[in-house]
């Protein structure tokens, strides 16, 4: 599969019409884009198809993953950060924790110094699960990077760690910026308000039906 990005999306990045003053992003980052955000949404269907196995939907098992993922030198994890690191709201979270809590999946506690702040764990079901997750990806790996040495793949690993720092500091712009904090309501009004073709509103058509 070659990930290059579509044509109507390079128009739309690249105008013909484009002032000398205006920057553009090199057509080999907008590709490099496309193929991380298409690796991305298959990651998603595979963690989602996983997670259906085990009873659980795609954000309990990100909530999990988020949990887990924390090594022993990072700080505990809280509400607040998998809220922020699932763009999840407090009230959202709080029913997602008490089902994982009572599946057996995270241990939740308050903290003897600071009562009102809550610690996240998680537990040996939840690091199985994790685990068998790895296992599934690992055999895909294995046969993608079979003639890869471990030099190579540490250079992956490197070229990956950029991509997240990259990413990160996009959220990180957005939390700024201050946009992110629109509801899903006020986000489908602005939608409702722009103009829509007769072709688009037919495919939407189609797709709801």
């Amino acid at each position: 599969m070659i990930l290059m990005l579509p044509e109507h999306l390079r128009s739309q990045l690249f105008p013909e019409q484009e002032t000398q003053h205006t920057e553009s992003p090199r057509p080999t980052i907008m590709d490099l884009i496309h193929a991380n955000q298409v690796q991305t949404m298959v990651s998603r269907t595979a963690a989602a198809q996983f997670a259906h196995t085990h009873g659980l939907n795609l954000i309990d098992f990100n909530v999990v993953q988020s949990v887990i993922s924390l090594g022993q030198d990072d700080a505990t994890a809280t509400p607040g950060y998998i809220a922020r690191q699932l763009s999840l709201s407090a009230s959202t979270l709080t029913s997602i924790l008490e089902r994982l809590v009572r599946a057996g999946y995270l241990i939740r506690e308050r903290d003897s110094a600071d009562r009102r702040r809550i610690s996240i764990y998680h537990t040996d079901r939840s690091a199985k699960l994790m685990a068998d997750f790895y296992r599934h990806l690992a055999t895909q790996y294995e046969a993608a990077f079979e003639n890869t040495d471990d030099t190579q793949v540490q250079s992956h690993i490197g070229f990956i760690s950029d991509l997240t720092n990259a990413n990160s500091r996009v959220v990180t712009e957005f939390e700024k910026s201050g946009e992110n904090l629109r509801s899903a309501t006020q986000g489908r009004a602005a939608l409702s308000d722009q103009p829509q073709a007769a072709g688009g509103a037919a495919s939407q058509s189609q797709a709801a039906s």
